[in-house]
């Protein structure tokens, strides 16, 4: 420690020195000292406080900042601010001499809702009355959501210092004011989808133009819709009569529902039954067809069979005459069936023929 010392006071030197030096004029005592004298500890406690002081000054010059926050640094002597940085979150060095001038980096809620926000927060503002297109005075209820951006804080100081979000609230109740003119009251429930993207489109033009881009939208909801109780009153009537219309118009689809049915069923019924006639018909005229061409088959094999003897039993050279076939088939019958009746001729008269007792040989019974 003295060794450090005595590099550090440079001039001063110790008894050794001082002997080395002489007792004589050439040594100059006013300029020389001891560290064990008076002087010496004097020179070291002064290295040592001025060591801490600036130690104690550079700790003072850190400073933390919120990871929600953004900030610009301020002289707190002088109240300059300086624009050349803008800080988000952490622990900087900004010197004992600065401090923060804060912005919020996470997003803002701004409600126009009754009661109190349970986060203290949300800047808490009254029901926003507005007036519809159809002169109706309405009280609304909205929360809406924005978000500084950490480009525009500079130009953000320098034209509203920190009181932007005032400016910011009273433009965008102005254009929503402007924009709800536009709505019948029943349009605010009736058609929510095109009344939240409308306010939503309005937010985000007011922070676009009437603050210059220094914040974004991030979300409105309209969340309430009071009118005057009369005027409640009739549209809840006007309500059910549209629901009482539109169920009875919902009863006469269905009816015409069951009678188009009714109709497509007796349609398909009579193709049923048409298609069963033509079935059946066709059933009959190939049925009997079948049965022509049977009996026409089986004369014509008749026919063939007679063609057939006729040419091939003779009397003689000639063929046989049709008397002689029908006696030809006449034996044949007898000798084919010995027991059955043989009936020949035409209607008027015929001629029956039965077995007598089984001897081979018929008799003729009686003529008819």
């Amino acid at each position: 420690m003295l060794d450090s010392l005595r590099g550090a006071l440079g001039g001063v030197q110790s008894d050794e020195d001082v002997e080395t030096a002489g007792s004589g004029d050439e040594y100059d005592r006013g300029r020389s000292f001891s560290l064990d004298s008076p002087k010496g500890y004097a020179a070291a406690g002064c290295c040592c406080c001025s060591f801490l002081v600036f130690l104690i000054m550079l700790l003072c010059s850190f400073a933390g900042l919120e990871a929600t926050k953004y900030a610009l640094l301020k002289n707190k002597v002088t109240g300059v601010v300086g624009f050349g940085t803008t800080y988000h979150g952490g622990r900087n060095l900004i010197g004992f001499w600065n401090d923060y001038l804060l912005f919020p980096a996470n997003i803002q809620s701004i409600e126009w809702i009754p009661g109190r926000p349970t986060d203290s927060r949300i800047r808490d503002l009254s029901v926003m009355n507005v007036r519809t297109s159809d002169g109706l005075m309405t009280e609304l209820g909205i929360v809406a959501q924005y978000q500084v951006v950490l480009e525009q804080i500079p130009d953000i100081y320098q034209t509203y210092k920190t009181d932007y979000e005032s400016f910011f609230i009273s433009n965008l109740r102005s254009a929503i004011q402007g924009l709800i003119a536009q709505f019948k009251a029943t349009e605010l429930y009736t058609d929510r989808p095109t009344v939240d993207a409308a306010l939503f489109k309005t937010c985000q033009d007011v922070c676009a133009d009437n603050l210059k881009g220094f914040l974004t939208c991030w979300g409105i909801q309209l969340l309430d819709i009071n009118l005057d109780e009369r005027i409640e009153t009739a549209n809840i009537r006007q309500q059910v009569e549209m629901q009482k219309q539109a169920t009875a118009y919902m009863n006469q689809q269905a009816s015409l529902l069951r009678a188009k049915t009714k109709v497509m069923e007796a349609d398909f019924d009579r193709q049923i039954k048409i298609v069963k006639v033509q079935a059946d018909a066709q059933a009959t005229n190939i049925t009997k067809k079948a049965v022509s061409d049977a009996d026409f088959n089986l004369q014509e094999a008749k026919a063939t069979a007679l063609h057939t003897i006729q040419n091939t039993v003779r009397n003689g050279a000639s063929p046989i005459s049709n008397t002689d076939i029908l006696k030809y088939l006449e034996q044949g019958a007898l000798i084919d069936s010995t027991d059955g009746a043989l009936v020949y001729g035409d209607f008027q008269s015929a001629t029956v023929f039965a077995n007598s007792g089984g001897s081979g040989s018929g008799r003729q019974l009686h003529e008819l």
